[in-house]
């Protein structure tokens, strides 16, 4: 399974980025960006049934510092 999206602003503008595997080796969903909010998943798979269901994804990449939150439409999710 392939998750993708794209920096749509700011100096990352264009970057590639994928889930963020946080330092507990889970993937977060969430409703809003406030952490109180956070459903962290332990597979790509449920990360993306989640992302389907209208749920917002933390994405990073090695040029993007720091996860950032993707809304669903702006996520591509290739199986």
């Amino acid at each position: 399974m392939k998750i993708i999206a794209r920096v749509s602003r700011g100096p990352q503008k264009g970057e590639t980025v994928t889930p963020h595997r946080h330092e507990d080796g889970k993937y977060v969903v969430s409703p809003t960006r406030f952490e109180k909010d956070y459903i962290r998943v332990a597979t790509l798979e449920d990360f993306a049934s989640q992302i389907r269901k209208g749920l917002k994804g933390r994405m990073s990449s090695p040029a993007v510092k720091g996860p950032r939150l993707f809304s669903p439409k702006s996520i591509n999710i290739e199986s």
